[in-house]
């Protein structure tokens, strides 16, 4: 777990502080820094919230600190937002794109018979 010593020093912190912020050991957050241990999945995400990176840039299976979303990630990001906020469950959402699946089908179906 070298990107997180890494991390903990760009950010200016000290074994000591990001110990107390993940509520660990000193000698915790040692092990993980050289390699002795890794920490749990829970202590990943609260290490990927503090530093403000994803879980694979930690883990080292990345380069890319943040994923880049794609036009239609953020798209679908924003409407997931949208529904949440109007109180449209998942259920709605799916019955929505069955919806627009079966018109699609029917517009591509009229569309190969011409008349």
């Amino acid at each position: 777990m070298n990107r997180v010593k890494e991390l903990r020093e760009k950010k200016g912190l000290k074994q000591t502080d990001l110990a107390a912020m993940l509520e660990i050991s000193q000698g915790t957050l040692s092990n993980w820094e050289r390699g002795v241990h890794d920490p749990d999945n829970e202590t990943l995400l609260r290490l990927a919230q503090i530093f403000e990176c994803s879980v694979d840039y930690l883990l080292g299976s990345t380069e890319l600190r943040k994923p880049q979303l794609g036009e239609l990630d953020g798209l679908f990001m924003r409407v997931m937002q949208d529904a949440q906020e109007s109180g449209i469950t998942p259920h709605d959402l799916q019955l929505a794109v069955n919806f627009l699946k079966q018109a699609k089908e029917r517009n591509d179906n009229i569309g190969n018979n011409p008349l």
